[in-house]
């Protein structure tokens, strides 16, 4: 496997950098277009991963879903195979965990060379939470959440950016990160949760900052998205506490939890050309709970 240039310096040679996708000849519909590229989606095996999977399959794209699930849910992938063979794409599935480096680069370089397209983009959902007081908190418990949420993100992304420096492609890295990241919710006790995601939202404008311009390195954009409260089987739990539903909806502006559908288009916007001037860059998707 190839190691990454080291480039001296702060800053690249002119006109070593800067491609333009897309241009104004481009369809506005061809911007949101993923023919040609393979994405690799951690936690596809979970609600979200699922849902962003059948988008960029639909979107033209094919995915590569890597999770630690032995069993991928059955339902969930006859529907992904649909999808693809609807759109003459392609989808697979690869087992594995996201804070073992060895496994996750030796799985990644066998998925894409696999694949028909280049990997061109990542969309890093992998990620657990744990509520506990702060006095209460069990420290392993707390290395966990941050050893998946934080290092896990990591190590998935530089994984894959090696295999697009060496590909010599641009590419478009998405972390998902939460809106815990920026605020602390009324109510809920999950420090680790929302250190890990704050880490997350500093890792994507750091990656953004080393990818997007360096000589003799593709063009890379790095950005996150912070979702709001989602009805998932990660959330379940909580939705047996009385009132708990509709207090968690009344901390946003809509006055309704969200659903793992409604991150579809903000991700197919992040990794196609539409957002080809965009990195560094948060994209809060939460229903307006942090803009009170």
């Amino acid at each position: 496997m190839s190691s990454i240039p080291t480039i001296p310096g702060s800053h690249p040679k002119k006109g070593a950098y800067g491609q333009r996708l897309g241009g104004p000849e481009v369809l506005t519909k061809d911007l949101f277009n993923l023919e040609g590229r393979t994405i690799i989606i951690t936690g596809g095996a979970g609600a979200l991963g699922i849902s962003v999977a059948g988008s960029i399959l639909e979107s033209g794209g094919d995915v590569i879903c890597f999770d630690r699930a032995v069993e991928f849910p059955a339902e969930d992938w006859a529907r992904l195979q649909s999808i693809a063979k609807g759109h003459g794409t392609q989808v697979a599935y690869h087992i594995g965990n996201v804070t073992d480096s060895r496994t996750v680069n030796k799985i990644f370089d066998v998925a894409v060379s696999e694949m028909r397209f280049p990997l061109r983009g990542l969309v890093a959902c992998a990620g657990i939470s744990h509520g506990s007081s702060a006095l209460d908190y069990d420290i392993n418990d707390f290395r966990r959440v941050i050893e998946i949420n934080l290092n896990g993100t990591f190590i998935c992304a530089q994984a894959a950016a090696r295999i697009i420096a060496k590909q010599q492609v641009p590419g478009s890295v998405v972390l998902i990160a939460s809106m815990s990241g920026s605020v602390s919710n009324k109510g809920v006790d999950t420090a680790a949760y929302n250190s890990s995601k704050s880490a997350v939202l500093q890792l994507g404008r750091s990656l953004a900052a080393e990818w997007g311009c360096r000589e003799g390195f593709p063009q890379i954009r790095v950005n996150t998205l912070s979702p709001g409260y989602i009805k998932t089987a990660l959330t379940a739990k909580d939705m047996l506490i009385p009132g708990r539903e509709a207090e968690w909806s009344a901390d946003n502006m809509l006055n309704r939890m969200s659903y793992a559908d409604e991150y579809r288009g903000p991700v197919i916007f992040l990794l196609g050309d539409a957002s080809s001037f965009m990195t560094g860059a948060d994209l809060k998707v939460d229903g307006g709970h942090t803009a009170w």
